[in-house]
């Protein structure tokens, strides 16, 4: 058995100490991705720690990666990750990601009672389910061990927090983490979250809610590891969990021998190849663990194209969220549950749905109803782990089919057909999914971005899950047809065998999108493949882009300039956070050509002419479609900034994060030919320094109004919207102009010595999703006292 990596040494470091977290990928795949490849991962790894530590002895191995990822979590100074990245055997260096807790029904609405049999003989047994979440309470009564023997081997981790139901405990705090909560399995005052979604998954059939009713998990006799890798931040927000952390916890979970996986987390989604999470969760995958994560709950802010990551995982089970107001066969999506597609890498998600509204479960100490993907999550990780346990021999992947091509159809919110990008194959019918018939791989057709004048061509391999073989009758219901492609397929198929699948673009083809269900018909039976796709007719590529190969500031106009694109995605619709969705002004465009991995590019627009009402956007290529997820929009994503532009407050600001080497574009927009006009923008390449703060005068004389500090920033430039200081610890006013911030003094302010601390932030920090080295990674606070005479 691959024993897990223990931790480093306790890291006393705080979060904004000059430090990082990074994760290192090396040469070789994991081993759930190559089997029989251990030596060769342990001589990389005994190397990469030889160089290490005579390269950089700084740096500081906090977990140690070989099933899910090959590398190693490193802590180590910032201005060192450079270095860190030249060393021999590296592959790749992947910044600390951060994860937040997105916001229970009853089983019945998806069918589970029907499987568990007699003495609920087949409701889970045996069957582990890992909830990487913020703890899980042991000794809440839905998850009450009695009854139940601790299987051999077990309890893991932190014993005082274990039982014979919950037979896992393990802590994954971050680097700096200095509350004594934060490195145990389970704290009363947040494990909220994760006890929660825990009692959803895999609660006991027939406990008591006083004062409710009563309740059961979806697998209620399943196993709970908990494995706590979401702690509460020194910034004092809710929850949340970095990359690193979580890959150790996802590390350990498939170590463990857990059979599912449920992350009820989210988080914006960068460039694919860099999203470390999503890449172990599709190595757990290969190592035959079932990996189940939310889809996200941003639909009303930022409209379709809002699913995050990890739920983009190509082999994770992403779940959207359902109300069931009138019982099974009334489903209809949840407003806030996250529509696809994905953001960047413009997949097909999500995959399937839930109950996610209004759901009862445990918290510690009580119980709580609470609405999101969060909860519609866990009875998916309960559904297939009821799966697991009645068919043994289902693969990952069969078990994702069964899931997706037996749901029910949800409906719109005023009735009416959904696509398959609200609802992935549909509602989830456990009987249905027990008796699959057929597996379909892959579960969905994702066609991405079709050009005109193109013809696509794909397969899926149709298996017999039992009683399946045989001809099978083939049809289309279409969901899009505003994109004039046409997809063909035979009207008939054979199981065991190959379905072919074509789209054709013709080269006048109109934009827009084509998605729907394959039908597969045998008699009363009918399973559904969804499929989707965009004809897309990048209006940008008509443009006479302006090459952007110097920072700093410049001048642009868009008076004159042609009027081409009028939306971009994706997201779609930003209207939610307050941006601007339909511009139909004149735009102008800079291509910029990115030749090296770097941590973000971005554009802000520092000024604008009379009566100009232009905004930024930033895309991959010359292409309107393939906006660069939530930082390529103008508004605050970063959730720790405060101030009049705090998170997701329209900001004149966009951004890349951690983009690939490649073409990319700038766009200055409006939504009126009449708001067209003069503007200055700043555009910087790769901003991972703060801001420099220094005291101009530490004396002042009894008339002075305000004490002067000169704030530089030669990256993004210094954001005049972050200012926030305090002296002697009440607020005060302080203003930017010039490199100089004025905080302005009391008018009672005595004479003596005063205590300033000011916090200063560059324009990058507002697109810093948690997607960088550390919370606030540009972000200065300056603390220092001054003496007035």
């Amino acid at each position: 058995m691959l024993a897990l990596g223990d931790p480093g040494p306790p890291v006393a470091a705080g979060f904004d100490d000059g430090r990082t977290e990074v994760v290192v990928a090396l040469s070789s795949p994991p081993l759930a991705l190559v089997p029989g490849s251990r030596e060769r991962i342990a001589r990389e790894q005994r190397a990469f720690r030889r160089k290490l530590a005579s390269a950089l002895p700084d740096a500081r191995v906090r977990w140690r990666y070989r099933l899910v990822a090959n590398g190693f979590a490193v802590d180590l100074p910032s201005g060192h990750v450079p270095r860190l990245r030249r060393l021999p055997g590296v592959r790749d260096v992947h910044l600390a990601t951060g994860y937040v807790p997105m916001l229970d029904r009853s089983p019945g609405q998806i069918g589970a009672p029907g499987l568990w049999g007699p003495s609920f003989a087949t409701a889970g047994q045996g069957m582990k389910i890992a909830i990487i979440d913020t703890g899980v309470d042991p000794g809440h009564p839905f998850l009450d061990a009695t009854g139940y023997t601790m299987p051999s081997g077990f309890p893991r981790g932190q014993a005082r927090y274990t039982s014979a139901k919950v037979i896992v405990a393990r802590a994954f705090p971050p680097p700096g983490a200095t509350s004594p909560l934060a490195r145990q399995a389970f704290d009363p005052q947040q494990s909220d979250h994760g006890t929660h979604v825990a009692g959803i998954a895999a609660g006991n059939a027939g406990t008591e809610a006083p004062g409710e009713r009563t309740v059961s998990g979806i697998a209620p006799r399943a196993y709970i590891g908990n494995y706590k890798a979401l702690v509460r931040t020194p910034v004092g927000l809710s929850p949340n969990g970095n990359a690193p952390e979580l890959v150790a916890a996802i590390e350990a979970a498939v170590a463990d021998g857990m059979d599912v996986i449920n992350l009820s987390i989210g988080e914006p989604e960068i460039e694919p190849t860099r999203d470390v999470v999503a890449l172990a969760l599709d190595a757990a995958a290969a190592a035959g663990v079932v990996p189940v994560v939310a889809a996200g709950n941003d639909y009303n802010d930022v409209g379709a194209g809002s699913v995050s990551s990890p739920a983009t995982s190509q082999r994770a089970i992403a779940v959207a969220a359902v109300e069931i107001p009138g019982g099974p066969g009334t489903s209809r999506h949840a407003e806030f549950s996250s529509v696809g597609p994905t953001t960047v890498s413009v997949r097909l998600k999500p995959d399937v749905s839930a109950p996610g509204v209004d759901i009862l479960s445990s918290v510690p100490n009580g119980w709580q109803r609470s609405s999101g993907t969060s909860m519609a999550t866990p009875h998916v990780a309960g559904a297939a782990a009821v799966l697991l346990q009645r068919h043994p021999t289902w693969t990952v992947a069969q078990v994702k089919s069964a899931l997706v091509q037996t749901g029910t159809p949800v409906q719109a919110e005023r009735g009416g057909p959904l696509g398959p990008t609200f609802q992935g194959g549909g509602l989830v019918a456990l009987a249905r999914a027990d008796r699959a018939l057929l597996f379909a791989e892959p579960s969905s057709l994702s066609l991405g971005l079709l050009r005109r004048g193109t013809t696509v061509r794909g397969t899926i391999e149709l298996g017999d899950a039992g009683e399946g073989a045989g001809t099978w009758q083939v049809s289309q219901a279409r969901t899009s047809t505003t994109g004039a492609a046409t997809l063909t397929v035979a009207p008939t198929v054979e199981v065991p065998g190959t379905l072919s699948v074509e789209v054709a673009v013709p080269p006048s083809a109109r934009e827009g999108e084509v998605g729907g269900f394959l039908e597969l018909r045998r008699g009363s039976d009918v399973r559904r493949v969804p499929f989707w796709g965009r004809v897309a007719v990048p209006e940008l590529a008509r443009h006479r882009a302006l090459p952007l190969a110097r920072t700093g500031v410049h001048r642009g106009t868009t008076s004159g300039r042609p009027a081409l694109v009028t939306r971009y995605r994706y997201p779609e619709d930003p209207s939610g956070v307050g941006v601007t969705t339909v511009l139909r002004g004149p735009e102008s465009v800079y291509r910029i050509r990115l030749r090296r991995r770097v941590a973000n590019i971005g554009v802000v627009i520092t000024g604008r002419g009379r009566g100009s009402r232009v905004e930024p956007r930033l895309v991959a290529a010359l292409d309107e479609n393939r906006v660069t997820g939530h930082a390529g929009l103008p508004f605050s994503s970063n959730p720790y900034v405060g101030g009049p532009f705090g998170y997701r407050a329209p900001l004149p600001v966009v951004a890349a994060l951690s983009p690939a080497p490649g073409d990319y574009a700038v766009i200055f927009d409006s939504g009126t030919r009449a708001g067209a006009g003069a503007f200055t923008f700043r555009y910087w390449v790769n901003d991972v320094a703060p801001p420099r703060l220094r005291l101009r005068a530490r004396a002042l004389a009894r008339s002075a109004t305000a004490v002067l500090v000169s704030a530089t920033d030669p990256g993004a430039g210094v954001d005049p919207g972050s200012l926030a200081a305090t002296i002697d610890g009440r607020t005060a006013r302080a203003t930017f102009s010039r490199g100089v911030v004025r905080v302005r003094l009391p008018r009672d302010l005595d004479p003596g010595a005063h205590r300033l601390v000011l916090r200063v932030s560059d324009y990058q920090e507002s697109k810093n999703t948690e997607n960088v080295a550390r919370i606030l990674a540009n972000t200065r606070t300056l603390a220092t006292t001054f003496r007035v005479r």
